[in-house]
């Protein structure tokens, strides 16, 4: 069974609307409805395998802090990946649990803290699409740069 992390790079203005209505995290990251105002399914959107996601979080842990318990070790990657539970949209499920948001001055500290942490930053597609695991610094570098919000989830 296949889990993908999902996160989308949103203008501020649709973070509002977003957290009035939190299903509208559904029509940004699943390829339905109209598209929002200033996001773009091509470039502003970060997928990977989340279950590939925690099998290298957890072994880079257990190599370097002696446990697998990588949600304490790296609180930025829990942070970006919506796996510490603090900014989970309340009464909107996407998949595999809620749904998360970071407003942009938590994307920026989450931009900083994953470098921070020491987590790579990957190369990004040439069509400009963020995907793979390496790819998760720069798509939040570039949300940060951008001064966008984030929205994600497990599918």
């Amino acid at each position: 069974m296949s889990m993908r992390l999902k996160l989308a790079k949103i203008e501020a203005a649709l973070l509002e609307s977003v957290r009035v209505d939190p299903a509208l995290i559904g029509t940004i990251l699943v390829n339905v409805g109209q598209p929002h105002a200033g996001f773009s399914r091509e470039t502003d959107i970060f997928a990977d395998d989340y279950r590939t996601l925690t099998a290298i979080a957890e072994g880079r842990a257990e190599a370097e802090h002696g446990t697998t318990q990588w949600r304490r070790c790296y609180p930025r990657l829990a942070t970006a990946t919506g796996e510490n539970g603090a900014n989970d949209m309340q009464g909107y499920e996407f998949g595999y649990g809620p749904a998360f948001a970071l407003d942009p001055a938590q994307v920026t500290a989450v931009a900083q803290g994953l470098a921070g942490e020491g987590w790579g930053s990957g190369a990004v597609h040439a069509d400009g699409v963020y995907e793979g695991f390496e790819a998760l610094v720069p798509f939040y570098a570039a949300a940060a740069r951008e001064g966008k919000a984030v929205v994600g989830g497990v599918s």
